[in-house]
């Protein structure tokens, strides 16, 4: 799982952009965790509320469209949290939220990793799968890893400016970088 990991990090790093950067990240972590679902939800700092940007499995027309506010859904959770939440049956679980607009099937293991920078949560890496049960720890530490790498890109593209161009491009939000000079 190491070389994985490793392979895909040189992928994200080669990427030209951060979208492709989330687009690698979902493909690989479906194929590699043996999962349904693969999503990344990006933190809208302005309007405090949780978008997704990125998902393999799952509906691509809810890409920039669909929105959490702060403790709604799972995510919500992770995010109060700032640590992973591995559930074996997502749907029993009172912060669980059905967002038909993703066209979500009845998936029930759901894991939630925060994308986490010191003092702030950048978004959630959710996995899930059909079947009932919890991911595997080495499957999690995979995750968590993961999700570490990305945050270093997600604020170098935040740093970059290019963050910005592409939550402007949902039409939806967008972020600015402050600074002193």
């Amino acid at each position: 799982m190491l070389d994985t990991l490793r392979r895909i990090i040189q992928l994200v790093n080669a990427a030209p952009d951060l979208n492709k950067a989330l687009d690698i990240i979902v493909g690989h972590v479906a194929a590699t965790v043996g999962v349904d679902v693969t999503s990344v939800y990006l933190t809208d700092a302005e309007r405090m509320q949780f978008v997704l940007m990125a998902t393999q499995g799952l509906r691509k027309d809810a890409v920039a469209k669909v929105r959490l506010n702060p403790g709604e859904g799972l995510v919500g959770m992770v995010v109060e949290r700032e640590e992973p939440v591995n559930l074996e049956d997502a749907p029993s679980h009172p912060n669980y939220r059905y967002i038909a607009e993703t066209g979500e099937q009845p998936y029930h293991g759901c894991l939630g990793v925060p994308i986490i920078q010191p003092g702030k949560v950048l978004g959630v890496l959710v996995v899930q799968q059909r079947e009932i049960r919890k991911v595997g720890e080495e499957e999690e530490a995979f995750l968590v890893t993961l999700a570490a790498q990305l945050a270093g890109a997600i604020t170098h593209a935040g740093a970059s400016g290019e963050m910005s161009q592409l939550l402007e491009k949902t039409g939806e939000m967008s972020l600015a970088l402050k600074g002193l000079p």
